[in-house]
């Protein structure tokens, strides 16, 4: 077993994106029993009943996750196979022989991810503690390549034509669905990869974006009501930000294609 405190809970007050009065409280939980957390039976037992309860796939997608609201605040809770991380913290070869593996690779790059953003553990050290360790400091966070940037704008301008359809044919609320879901998290993911290029901190899923001062938060902004007038300028502005920033990462290596009006 191994329980482990992640996220602004453990970084000091004058760190950036430390708690405030709205953090909740992170963990992860290596354990043998993963089917335990299912439903909210274990948090009963202990005295404690949540106001909801949930059990799910994580952000990260290679671990499943708790959320338990409480009176007192908020618990996610990340629960780890306890006999996959002890296999992992066990073996007698350097990480980047482990991450020749795309699988393990993948899940040490999220596990470090989170471990990068501070920990702390609170049980386990002698198991854990070596392994946490080295995961925090010798894998690389998740980064874009190049190619992989280029994917994503050549994608951009496909769901910006896609969502000026929708407007054309007056699917306001289709339009505006897509504005957030597809084009303004291609321009929110450009700027997290470009701001790590910079060398600032950096976290993803604009967390904390607005804490660091950076003036380009404006243009990554989308607000629009659904009609066709803010719809239309504010896709407007969502490829001129998607412009601007594929030329920070990429220089004149891409350009919007021609024939397609901006």
């Amino acid at each position: 077993m191994g329980l482990v405190m992640i996220g602004s809970q453990t970084r000091a007050s004058t760190q950036v994106a430390s708690a405030d009065r709205y953090s909740d409280w992170d963990f992860q939980l290596a354990t043998t029993q993963p089917e335990m957390f299912a439903t909210a039976k274990w948090t009963e037992a202990a005295g404690l009943k949540p106001l909801h309860y949930v059990f799910r796939s994580g952000r990260l997608g290679s671990a499943q996750k708790v959320t338990a609201l409480f009176a007192e605040g908020e618990l996610d809770l990340i629960t780890i196979p306890a006999v996959a991380l002890r296999g992992l913290a066990q073996q007698k070869v350097p990480l980047r022989a482990l991450m020749a593996d795309p699988n393990i690779a993948r899940a040490l790059t999220d596990l470090a991810a989170v471990l990068q953003g501070g920990y702390r553990i609170l049980k386990g050290e002698e198991d854990f503690g070596a392994f946490y360790k080295a995961v925090a400091s010798e894998v690389p966070p998740a980064r874009l390549s190049d190619a992989e940037v280029r994917q994503l704008v050549d994608g951009f301008v496909c769901d910006y034509v896609s969502t000026q359809g929708k407007i054309d044919r007056g699917e306001f609320l289709a339009a505006q669905r897509w504005l957030h879901h597809q084009l303004a998290e291609v321009n929110f993911k450009l700027l997290h990869e470009l701001r790590q290029r910079e060398k600032q901190v950096s976290f993803p899923d604009a967390r904390r974006l607005e804490a660091y001062g950076d003036a380009r938060v404006a243009a990554v902004t989308v607000a629009a009501t659904p009609d066709a007038e803010a719809l239309r300028a504010a896709a407007k502005q969502t490829a001129a930000t998607c412009r601007t920033l594929t030329e920070a990462l990429l220089g004149g290596a891409w350009r919007w294609p021609a024939g397609i009006a901006s």
